[in-house]
């Protein structure tokens, strides 16, 4: 069959073709099938592809029409670079230099808290924590601290166990009753006793060095007298005068003594003469009551 172009719709949904219309390639169908419309446009699309589809006005999507129109629709700023690769169709948006200007400051800005204008909310300083008051806090609560606390209750808490162990620690240093009931073992003195200074006895070489001593000191026994008088007790000890004279060379020697205070002429010497005679015999003669100057011609017996 030739083809034909389509003239006419009849009534009853069937047309008629004329010469060069689309062509009809299932012969072995229905004169009434192949002649219906919906049946025609059906047979055709499911025979062709967009390639074989003529464009109007709304065009099909390609990826390089959508890389054409966003190329075309990007426009650098002047802090903003853009970079197409057509081979790869890819398009690469970057910041260029630094920001201009910011709160009047330009270059490489860096903002801090002193660039923004304060509210009704402060920002945060430590001067400012610092310096807040402690409005409405109470030091009734003798409790742990808890992490659901805020800090100024955490701050009373705080204070009251504070408060209340220097009362105990106070109440405690001034017990000087023993409060921890501690023993004499467990300071390290298990072994001494409670004897008084008055039942303390003596070591033993102390005794025995003792019982080395004189027990009693008697005049004439254990201690020499001075002339006579014994030098125990209390006072001075009062000697007499005493002389020694060599009447004669190897004749005559002379030993007296009289009683403190007496005066040469006075009759109280007792004197004792030494004699020795050519021969070399001695005697010993003894006179009292006598003058130191009567000595020479007394006689001793």
């Amino acid at each position: 069959m030739a083809n034909k172009k389509i003239s006419q719709l009849d009534p009853i949904g069937t047309i008629d073709v004329v010469q060069d219309s689309i062509p009809i390639v299932d012969y072995s169908e229905s004169v009434t099938k192949r002649t219906n419309l919906a049946n025609i446009g059906q047979r055709v699309l499911e025979a062709s592809t967009t390639t074989n589809l003529a464009e109007g006005t709304n065009l099909y999507f390609t990826n390089t029409r959508v890389y054409t129109k966003a190329k075309a629709a990007f426009k650098a700023g002047s802090n903003t670079s853009i970079t197409f690769d057509d081979a790869l169709q890819t398009i690469t948006i970057a910041s260029q230099g630094n920001v201009q200007s910011v709160n009047t400051k330009t270059g490489a800005v860096v903002l801090t808290t002193t660039d923004i204008t304060e509210g009704t909310n402060e920002y945060h300083t430590s001067a400012r924590v610092r310096a807040v008051i402690l409005t409405g806090l109470s030091l009734v609560t003798n409790a742990v601290i808890s992490a659901t606390d805020s800090v100024l209750i955490a701050f009373g808490k705080l204070q009251a166990q504070i408060t209340a162990n220097l009362s105990t620690l106070t109440s405690h240093t001034s017990n000087t009753s023993n409060p921890h009931a501690t023993t004499k073992a467990q300071v390290g003195l298990g072994n001494a006793d409670n004897t008084s200074d008055a039942n303390k006895p003596v070591s033993t070489a102390t005794q025995t060095a003792l019982n080395a001593k004189q027990d009693t000191l008697v005049s004439g026994t254990n201690i020499k007298t001075i002339n006579g008088n014994s030098v125990l007790g209390s006072g001075d000890i009062v000697t007499s005068v005493q002389l020694s004279y060599r009447h004669d060379f190897n004749v005559y020697d002379y030993l007296g003594k009289a009683a403190s205070g007496s005066s040469e002429g006075a009759s109280v010497w007792t004197i004792t003469r030494l004699t020795i005679a050519s021969d070399g015999t001695a005697t010993i003669g003894t006179a009292t009551n006598v003058t130191w100057t009567g000595r020479y011609s007394h006689i001793y017996t």
